[in-house]
């Protein structure tokens, strides 16, 4: 009777683990995705933890990182003390930072609640994949994040984990095109050589 058991908990693990890895993707190391295949910012909209649709382009007007994420995911987990910093910090609002779960909202809420980011955040489990999708093949699993200037021009798409000195290499960037130093296609050519990093 054990033996049964434990045989109907694998066949239900394997079948959870295929059905997850068909919705959302996990990141894979070989895939960079420094170029923006997208030049401009995808409209979606999708819900707040307040339960109001929110279009992602009300937050355009100023810089913009969108990051995408699960509350299952460890990548994911372990840089959004790093945006939560640079949100806190950011007390004049020159940069916007919004995150997009793919999950569902008790998790995504109980997880929040628990880290204490106080930065936008949106939910969707299938919606919340198709968002991610709507930037194109750069797309490949998370984390993944997307940085849009001023206006809404991508300037930049990055999978997997951020990390200190990347993300302020892209955040001067950002604020480069968004004073009017840089164009928006100089700011992708000097991003050019920052590689996703998709390691665990």
């Amino acid at each position: 009777m054990r033996v049964i058991r434990i045989a109907i908990v694998v066949v239900i693990c394997l079948t959870a683990g295929i059905w997850l890895s068909q919705r959302v993707r996990i990141a894979a190391p070989e895939r960079n995705a420094s170029f923006s295949a997208v030049s401009s910012l995808p409209d979606f909209t999708l819900p707040d933890l307040d339960g109001r649709k929110r279009s992602i382009r009300e937050w355009a007007d100023r810089p913009l990182i969108i990051n995408f994420w699960a509350t299952w995911c460890a990548p994911c987990r372990r840089e959004m003390p790093l945006l939560q910093d640079l949100y806190a910090t950011n007390t004049n609002r020159s940069l916007n930072v919004v995150g997009v779960a793919l999950d569902n909202e008790q998790d995504v809420r109980r997880f929040i609640e628990q880290i204490g980011v106080t930065y936008p955040i949106l939910y969707g489990e299938d919606a919340g994949a198709r968002a991610a999708d709507s930037f194109g093949d750069s797309f490949v699993g998370l984390p993944f994040s997307a940085f849009v200037a001023p206006g809404g021009e991508v300037l930049a798409l990055r999978a997997g984990e951020l990390y200190t000195d990347e993300l302020a290499r892209l955040i001067a960037e950002l604020d480069a095109v968004a004073s009017g130093e840089r164009s928006a296609e100089q700011a992708r050519v000097n991003l050019s050589d920052v590689p996703s990093r998709t390691d665990p």
